[in-house]
């Protein structure tokens, strides 16, 4: 019994290690197409064994603001989303995790039943940079997005 306390012990501590400390306010964003006038706030907290990031996202220009909370725990999430470019709404089936000095996201995207993407988001931070890498394919055509935004 003492045995699997401690081992329960020991892979807590080591699960609330391998996540990284993305928690912070993140402004003057870029992308390889362009710049925008946006920002990510992150808040993160333990939960369980695992890590939880609360992002919140605000284009400035559009008026645009998204919510998303990244649970690190690997479990499967279901949602729905309003893509604002093509004003449809799709079905996110997405799971999480850390990896090394990630958050690696894994999404299946289906719109009517039928698979029409399928991405996996990479977030870290490098100095007082945030840096999101999204890489994937969206009905049948690949996409590739870097954003980087500096610690405000």
């Amino acid at each position: 019994m003492k045995l699997i306390l401690l081992l329960s012990i020991f892979s807590y501590t080591i699960s609330s290690f391998a996540c990284p400390n993305l928690q912070g306010r993140y402004g003057n964003c870029y992308s390889e197409i362009k710049k925008f006038d946006g920002e990510y706030i992150i808040d993160q907290h333990q939960e369980n064994n695992y890590v939880v990031y609360n992002v919140d996202f605000t284009n400035n220009k559009t008026g645009e603001h998204r919510t998303e909370v990244i649970k690190t725990d690997n479990s499967r999430e279901l949602r729905s989303e309003r893509v604002p470019s093509i004003r449809v709404t799709v079905k996110i089936d997405a799971h999480s995790h850390c990896e090394g000095d990630a958050v690696i996201s894994e999404a299946d995207v289906y719109f009517f039943g039928a698979q029409v993407g399928s991405f996996v988001s990479k977030f870290t931070i490098e100095g007082k940079q945030l840096k999101s890498n999204v890489d994937g394919a969206y009905l049948n055509t690949s996409v590739h997005k870097r954003i980087v935004c500096e610690l405000e």
